[in-house]
């Protein structure tokens, strides 16, 4: 198990001598479990997805914040959020590992390795069965049993470039060559699939609608509707844009970001457009929206962009409520808490925003950028930033808070 960031210190030559020795005995051993797949990643027990947060941890994560901790994931971050279950984080790198975290301490429970670069947010089935998206290499997919600390099935080929979705019993996945498919979680065998343009790859992960429907959209701007037990389509429109980053569900919307400064809000029953914010300058890159929660009149959509601003709009309209410009690109996906919008960017700074003004209530600034979404869990706001570190933060004063970064 590690614990933050390890320092080794010097060994004598006797130490040396005894590490020779040691590692004639141990490497015979240890190359036999490297070509196993080197899994040590295991739990006692099934973990119990995180629920959203409540009004009072919402207010137990209220800046000023202070960092409590720090760890070394050795592998830089894909843009989607981590999964987090019962107290940990499932961090999955670049690197081609996946990480297990307790939230409040910063240690690490355990890792794993599947080869290579895990790109997207991972599922979790009946708290034990974690599916990855493998970005290249020759498994698309791996399954792995979190109890039983072994792989169950894998899928060669199909990279994935972006997160998956479990909608019932069934694990949709938008495959990087333009493939769609819903496959059994448990087993990985192909239910259905379906190629919406031969012409077209998926950078975004599938969405869930209010419908149950699952929608898809693509890097020539189609959007696809469609059953993910069946894979029939429901219906499919054109925002006009390339789509790279996630679309957001705001009741009965999908809100979509493009390449082209457009965000594109559709009616998630039938495809129409219901509104459209352009930016100024047509070459801005929307990042995935955030939805606040709640519902009703004034419900909030807060999404970054590439010229640097944060935008909060009225989800039913697409009135602009406010904005707020920083120095740095914002790609990654705000994250609502409460009353506060926890803004990540890539000049290197965390920000709390007033969720109703945009005003700031609370900065700092880290070692690295923030390309990745941030995520809550308990009284515990995780932050992921390059090149490799997941950064801990709590209120100050909270209970734990102040503890030096490891």
């Amino acid at each position: 198990m590690g614990k933050g960031e390890r320092v080794n210190g010097r060994k004598g030559a006797g130490a040396y001598a005894r590490l020779a020795i040691s590692l004639s005995l141990f490497l015979p051993l240890a190359l036999s479990l490297l070509l196993a797949g080197c899994d040590t990643l295991r739990v006692q027990r099934p973990l119990r997805p995180a629920p959203p947060p409540g009004p009072a941890e919402a207010g137990a994560v209220a800046p000023p914040l202070e960092q409590v901790w720090r760890y070394s994931a050795e592998g830089a971050f894909g843009p989607a959020p981590a999964l987090v279950a019962d107290g940990r984080v499932l961090v999955a790198t670049r690197h081609g590992e996946v990480h297990l975290v307790d939230a409040a301490s910063g240690d690490r429970i355990g890792k794993a390795g599947v080869g290579e670069a895990v790109e997207g947010t991972p599922v979790l089935l009946d708290g034990r069965l974690l599916v990855l998206p493998v970005a290249k290499g020759k498994y698309g997919l791996v399954a792995y049993d979190l109890v039983e600390g072994r792989r169950v099935w894998t899928r060669r080929g199909d990279p994935h470039a972006a997160g998956l979705l479990l909608a019932g019993d069934v694990l949709a996945a938008a495959a990087y060559d333009g493939t769609v498919r819903g496959l059994d979680p448990r087993t990985g065998t192909e239910r259905w699939s379906l190629r919406p343009d031969t012409l077209a790859r998926y950078f975004a992960a599938p969405v869930l609608l209010a419908s149950g429907r699952a929608a898809v959209a693509d890097d020539r701007g189609r959007v696809t509707a469609l059953d993910p037990a069946t894979g029939r389509v429901a219906w499919t429109a054109d925002v006009g844009a390339p789509v790279h980053e996630t679309p957001g569900a705001a009741g009965g919307l999908l809100i979509v970001p493009t390449t082209r400064g457009r965000l594109v809000a559709l009616d998630a029953a039938t495809g129409a457009e219901v509104w459209r914010h352009e930016a100024e300058d047509t070459g801005v890159l929307f990042a995935s929206p955030t939805v606040a929660p709640g519902s009703g009149p004034g419900q909030a959509v807060l999404v970054g962009a590439s010229d640097g601003v944060v935008r909060r709009l009225d989800a039913a309209t697409g009135a602009v409520v406010w904005t707020r410009r920083f120095d740095g690109n914002v790609a990654a996906a705000p994250l609502v808490v409460g009353e506060t919008v926890y803004v990540g960017t890539l000049d290197r700074r965390l920000v709390a925003l007033d969720l109703a003004t945009g005003a700031e209530r609370w900065s700092t600034e880290l070692e690295g950028r923030i390309k990745s979404a941030s995520v809550v869990i308990g009284d515990v706001v995780l932050v992921f930033a390059e090149p490799h570190h997941v950064h801990a933060f709590r209120a100050v004063g909270a209970p734990g808070a102040g503890v030096a970064s490891r």
